[in-house]
């Protein structure tokens, strides 16, 4: 029988993880204002155009604060990379210091490791248009290593 979290995901921990049980990864990501997520993967040569693009459903995909699904290994496994792209309320009264910008790619702020493309643009984050393929990305693992809470709790 499947579980809720191996269709909806997991809030926790925050990041992307693997979970050997369902071969699945479970990403989440923490965002007070977002109105709408989505999930891009990318294979090592290309990483322009997503080869997964996962929209998240609010309704099942997020928990008080936190987006998050899960895939499948088997979906992902031509996938090395992933990244955000974030949608919210317009920088305007209240969410004045708000600035979501829904042609970005965003790194997902728990990501282990990193990679900084070699066409890697700081000034693509900052100025208008897709940053995609200039932007930094997470990176998948699948030898199940997890990261190093230490006496962190949930």
């Amino acid at each position: 029988m499947t579980s809720w979290a191996s269709y909806e995901g997991l809030p926790f921990p925050l990041g992307v993880s693997r979970c050997p049980e369902d071969h699945a990864y479970n990403f989440a990501l923490y965002s007070k204002h977002a109105t709408s997520v989505r999930l891009l993967l990318f294979r090592d040569d290309e990483l322009v155009s997503p080869e997964i693009d996962v929209v998240l459903d609010p309704l099942v995909n997020k928990s008080g604060r936190v987006w998050h699904v899960r895939l499948a290994e088997a979906k992902v496994e031509r996938c090395r990379f992933y990244g955000f792209v974030v949608d919210g309320p317009a920088a305007a009264g209240p969410f004045e210091a708000h600035a979501f910008h829904p042609d970005k790619l965003l790194l997902d702020p728990y990501a282990r490791c990193v990679l900084c493309p070699a066409t890697f643009d700081r000034s693509a984050a900052i100025g208008p248009g897709s940053n995609f393929g200039k932007a930094p990305l997470g990176m998948l693992f699948s030898d199940g290593s997890a990261f190093e809470w230490r006496d962190d709790r949930r």
